[in-house]
């Protein structure tokens, strides 16, 4: 939830008069705004969800050469560190090298594991409506502004029957017109939205527990207030849960309302690829999404339950845990034997920072909430491949143990050992100072590698804005890390 001063206003869409929950749905209607697409036809069949922008089918030809793009650039990458693995070998003495280099050789190997796990990502089709459970939706917002409008009727115009959703709109003590947008389609829709007003400020984590305390639905989603839904998200997100009791959270697409709003946000879209689509399809495969995103997530309600109070009263390090509450609670949930995965097929658009300041702060809380909770749950880990009985409240699960675990690791351990590198390679350049062009050529390469996974969109721009990105990132964001490690307990909002 960002302020809406900090951020273009997106626009509210006037709003429609209510329809009595008895009226048959207009299905055949088209919605009308940013990213519609017209409702799905023939209540009591399957759904299938319709493609976004960026999954637009390619043509043979198009596949035929992004593949062929792709082979080459992978092997002329493959090629490239075996020369460096077998020169690193027999050319050098140094323990450090050799760890950095083994390090390297892992982390590869780990990144084309991952390529092929989410290829073998499929979202789990969409029920009919005889299926579906009583749902609620939480919006929680803080100084929205008009946003907060915007993220409420795309929930009340989603396809899913209208008499089994309920939609919890909760301002946390705003200080600007939030409440009176709230207000205002709370009114237009009676019956749909119920208005909660926060008497004070006391954080998302806080008002997302007053939402789930006051849900009635069997299954709950959480949506934020700076983003958008896609027609059809809410169907697609409870399929998993529908369908797999082990099932307590499901992560949504997560893409970018402002794309064209300049660089920084198309860039952060292609970024959306590997961290919001690649790592989450393939931590899927083994039921072990490690964060289900506040933009858009679905939860059981009796498993959050179990948890609820010991998640909205975390502390770390003797200090109370104020950011990441979308991580913390996915971490509860696998904590307590339950499974998290990815359904692409529900998509949510959100509002992304279009400055880097703003982007660096953002991150950073996405970090400090990274790094905490990665701790949290090595002890776990480590107590399960050792054998040892979890901690009281505590059940890992009996399969598809090793890939969180790697997950995990190379988290924890692939910005420590990059720093390792930068110092080794700053050796090299002063020793021979030519060596920067090989180094410089070596990062290019790697930023086209890890950028292959963006061809499957529709916009060849996506990918090169990837590789912008990647190349930015290795820039401008490498002290994101350890400066997050070193501040770990600021529980700071820092983008309001």
């Amino acid at each position: 939830m960002h302020p809406a001063r900090d951020r273009e206003h997106l626009r509210a869409p006037a709003l429609a008069p209510s329809r009595p929950r008895s009226a048959p749905r207009p299905d055949a209607t088209p919605l009308t705004g940013h990213g519609s697409h017209k409702r799905l036809i023939d209540r009591g069949k399957l759904r299938s969800t319709p493609r976004v922008a960026e999954d637009a089918p390619l043509t043979r030809g198009a596949i035929a050469l992004r593949a062929l793009f792709a082979i080459a650039v992978v092997s002329v990458f493959g090629a490239s560190l075996a020369t460096s693995v077998v020169t690193t070998l027999l050319g050098s003495s140094s323990a450090v090298v050799l760890v950095v280099t083994g390090f390297g050789v892992a982390l590869t190997s780990f990144f084309v594991a991952t390529c092929v796990q989410a290829s073998r990502h499929r979202s789990v089709p969409s029920h009919d409506d005889a299926r579906l459970p009583m749902l609620t939706v939480i919006v929680p917002a803080y100084n929205e502004g008009a946003n907060v409008r915007v993220a409420l009727e795309s929930a009340i115009a989603n396809d899913y029957p209208a008499d089994r959703v309920e939609i919890l709109a909760i301002d946390d003590g705003s200080t600007d017109d939030t409440w009176a947008h709230i207000e205002a389609v709370a009114a237009a829709y009676p019956g749909r939205v119920t208005a909660i007003r926060q008497p004070k400020n006391g954080g998302k984590r806080e008002a997302l527990k007053t939402g789930f305390e006051r849900a009635e639905g069997e299954l709950v989603v959480t949506v934020d207030s700076d983003s958008k839904l896609e027609p059809t998200a809410l169907r697609a997100i409870v399929a998993p849960m529908i369908d797999d009791e082990e099932v307590a959270a499901v992560a949504g697409r997560v893409l970018v309302l402002n794309r064209e709003a300049g660089w920084l946000t198309r860039i952060l879209s292609a970024r959306f690829f590997l961290t919001f689509d690649l790592a989450r399809a393939a931590q899927s495969r083994a039921g072990a999404v490690l964060c289900t995103p506040g933009a858009l997530s679905a939860y059981r309600k009796s498993a959050v339950d179990a948890v609820l109070d010991r998640w909205a009263s975390q502390t770390f390090l003797g200090h109370p845990c104020t950011i990441a509450e979308d991580r913390a609670l996915t971490t509860w949930l696998l904590r307590t034997g339950f499974r998290s995965v990815y359904q692409r097929s529900a998509v949510v658009r959100t509002i992304m920072p279009t400055t880097f300041g703003r982007v660096a702060r953002m991150m950073v809380r996405w970090e400090r909430g990274n790094i905490r909770e990665d701790l949290v749950m090595l002890p776990l880990l480590l107590r399960s491949f050792l054998g040892l009985r979890p901690n009281p409240g505590e059940r890992w699960r009996e399969r598809d143990r090793l890939w969180p675990a790697l997950e995990i690791g190379f988290e924890l351990l692939q910005y420590p050992v990059a720093w390792l590198s930068f110092g080794l390679l700053a050796i090299r350049v002063l020793d021979h100072p030519l060596a920067i062009v090989s180094i410089a050529g070596c990062v290019a390469l790697g930023a086209v590698v890890q950028s292959l996974w963006i061809l499957r969109s529709s916009r060849i721009a996506d990918f090169v804005y990837g590789v912008q990105y990647a190349l930015f990132a290795f820039v401008g964001l490498q002290w994101i890390f350890p400066y997050s490690l070193l501040t770990v307990r600021d529980g700071r909002w820092l983008t309001r």
